[in-house]
């Protein structure tokens, strides 16, 4: 009789060959393997849907299938694969040699065999890797799940169905399955009435445990019960007061989060290397308040080299760089480094802990979120962030993170940086770095506080960036305190007719005037700025429509100057009222010598055609 199935084939095999085999429930079998003893039992085997699965304790199993006369494509009931059909129209089909294509709808977001769950809740359900998975511990009566192509995909999955569940993890035992099953318990954080991870006692996977013949209840538990979503109270006469404690006096508090935003190229690294080597070495605070404790760096930095850029800077400031650690990498079980994220909160805190560090950098901060955080989605930034900053509380840590501001211009400084207002918002403090516009050289740069949830809100103060002397990088130059605060620093002039816009226009205007008409622009900053007037005022003035000011470059090359000129000088007989013509005579009463119309119409304008 043909074999209706690939069991079937596997025990026919087995019996033409000699072999004992004593079936059991569940789709259980254990064999004699070819060539041992009539009382060996050392080949197991488990019957699911489309498949059989077959280990041997003894040989190899590739030389028990050989000896049977079998491929692994005779281990299937259709020898070229099985489909794994999922509710949502996901069809998964894999070959024999585990190579996987995807079909029907690839969108689909459902859990494989979701639509099969209990309505009773109460009854554990196994969140497994694979297809095959699922299917083993079905044999054994149990519900099971997983998300379709395999480990690190669990966020695409719709965890719905798991809601008020208990729920056992089973991770595969290997990096990604591990790091798999993690991502599974805190993705069902707040779904599943609770979580545990376990591992197959014998075997890499759920499958294998099974097949080895051992209970779900012998599963190796890895990672304590996660309870399911509960409220945790305190009574606050039971919290005992603490006052707040400060890296940077009023400005950066010890284990919170900071922000540092500004456009790229005024100096945010280079601040917060300075920052560090103050740290290292006890130093002095550009307010002159003292670091009281000295303290390691950590350094998350994903823009600069750490040879020709980071060490020189650090060096330049006068850091103590054996304090300074620059992370590189996670390295997996493999020896392989994998890039760090802000999701790797148990790894930095590790770090934190074992070099004792009172700062963490986070440079720039969108290049350490992982990888399917949206920086601009409220939820997905409070997530991380969140995170983090109970790390930073528990281990008195301060977070700097640092931003480019957004394309926007002017407004409240608080929505100038780059991504969510989560990211501020999860701040205890924040300070920003502008140019200041009112530098004729371009060099001077303000560091000024935009956030001080925890106290008042400190001076801001001035600084520009100089050349380190014998190195290829810049150092900070502090130049004292500035009066002005962050939206100051990021206001765009704003005019109305009859205010700023046009009295800054009638200077300009009045003076190329006494200058013939045009002037060179240097000349007219130098008398605006004689008036009172910051350049960039005048500037921005003169570039709005209808300012009647047009620029012209003279010369070419490095000769070449740029000119300020008016249409009209104020005064000339080009400027006078529409009763008088073009070269200043009055043709109100004139008439046309061909027609007899009068030369100007009933607005009192020219007739420049009749």
């Amino acid at each position: 009789m043909t074999p209706t199935n690939a069991y079937q084939r596997l025990v026919d095999a087995l019996h033409k060959h000699g072999c004992r085999v004593d079936e059991k429930s569940g789709g259980r079998a254990a064999a004699q393997a070819p060539g041992h003893s009539d009382t060996d039992r050392s080949v197991s085997i488990l019957h699911l849907p489309g498949r059989v699965l077959i280990n041997s304790h003894s040989d190899p199993t590739s030389d028990v299938l050989d000896a049977l006369g079998l491929t692994l494509a005779d281990l299937y009931d259709n020898r070229s694969g099985v489909n794994y059909r999922y509710g949502g129209g996901r069809i998964v089909h894999r070959d024999p040699f585990k190579k996987f294509r995807q079909s029907g709808d690839t969108k689909d977001t459902s859990l494989f065999h979701a639509e099969g769950l209990p309505a009773e809740t109460t009854l554990p359900v196994y969140f497994v890797e694979g297809e095959n998975d699922v299917l083993a511990v079905e044999t054994t009566g149990y519900p099971a799940v997983c998300a379709a192509q395999g480990a690190g995909k669990a966020h695409l999955a719709d965890l719905e169905p798991l809601r008020g569940r208990p729920v056992i993890v089973v991770a595969d035992k290997d990096g990604p399955g591990r790091r798999h099953a993690q991502q599974v318990v805190e993705l069902l954080a707040g779904v599943a009435e609770s979580t545990v991870i376990v591992e197959a006692k014998t075997g890499k996977d759920a499958a294998d445990h099974i097949l080895a013949g051992h209970d779900l209840s012998e599963l190796v538990v890895v990672a304590e019960q996660a309870t399911g979503p509960s409220l945790v109270s305190v009574r606050l006469s039971d919290v005992e007061p603490e006052r707040i404690t400060w890296l940077w006096p009023g400005r950066m508090p010890a284990g919170k989060l900071v922000t540092l935003d500004g456009d790229p190229s005024l100096g945010k690294s280079t601040l917060a290397l300075t920052f560090a080597a103050t740290i290292t070495n006890c130093g002095t605070w550009p307010d002159n308040t003292t670091c009281t404790t000295s303290g390691d760096v950590i350094l998350l930095s994903g823009e600069d080299g750490l040879a020709d850029t980071v060490r020189p800077r650090l060096d330049a400031a006068g850091a103590d760089v054996t304090r300074v650690h620059a992370v590189q990498g996670i390295a997996l079980e493999d020896g392989t480094l994998v890039p760090p994220t802000l999701g790797d909160v148990r790894q930095l805190e590790q770090l934190i802990r074992q070099t004792a560090a009172r700062l963490l950098i986070v440079d720039v901060l969108m290049a350490y979120l992982p990888g399917k955080v949206d920086s601009h989605k409220d939820q997905d930034i409070r997530r991380v962030l969140s995170a983090l900053a109970t790390m930073a509380d528990e281990t008195g840590c301060t977070v700097l993170l640092l931003r480019h501001l957004n394309k926007a211009k002017g407004g409240d400084p608080l929505y100038r940086g780059g991504g969510s207002i989560g990211i501020v918002g999860a701040a205890r403090a924040g300070m920003l770095v502008a140019a200041d516009p009112d530098d004729e050289t371009g060099k001077v740069r303000v560091l000024a506080s935009t956030k001080s949830n925890l106290g008042p809100a400190p001076e801001s103060l001035r600084y520009q960036l100089v050349s380190a002397e014998g190195t290829d990088v810049a150092r900070v130059d502090w130049l004292g305190v500035d009066g002005r605060d962050a939206r100051e620093l990021l206001s765009e002039p704003t005019f109305d007719d009859g205010d700023d816009r046009s009295s800054i226009i009638r200077i300009v205007t009045t003076y190329l005037t006494e200058c013939g008409g045009s002037a060179p622009a240097a000349d007219v900053l130098k008398h605006t700025r004689s008036a009172g007037l910051t350049d960039n005022a005048v500037k921005k003035a003169r570039s709005k429509r209808g300012s009647g000011i047009r620029t012209e470059k003279s010369g070419f090359g490095k000769g070449a100057s740029w000119f300020w000129s008016i249409d009209s000088p104020i005064g000339s007989e080009d400027s006078r009222d529409s009763e008088t013509g073009t070269n200043g005579i009055n043709v109100e009463s004139m008439e046309c010598r061909a027609c007899g119309l009068p030369l100007t119409g009933p607005d009192g304008r020219v007739r420049w055609s009749v």
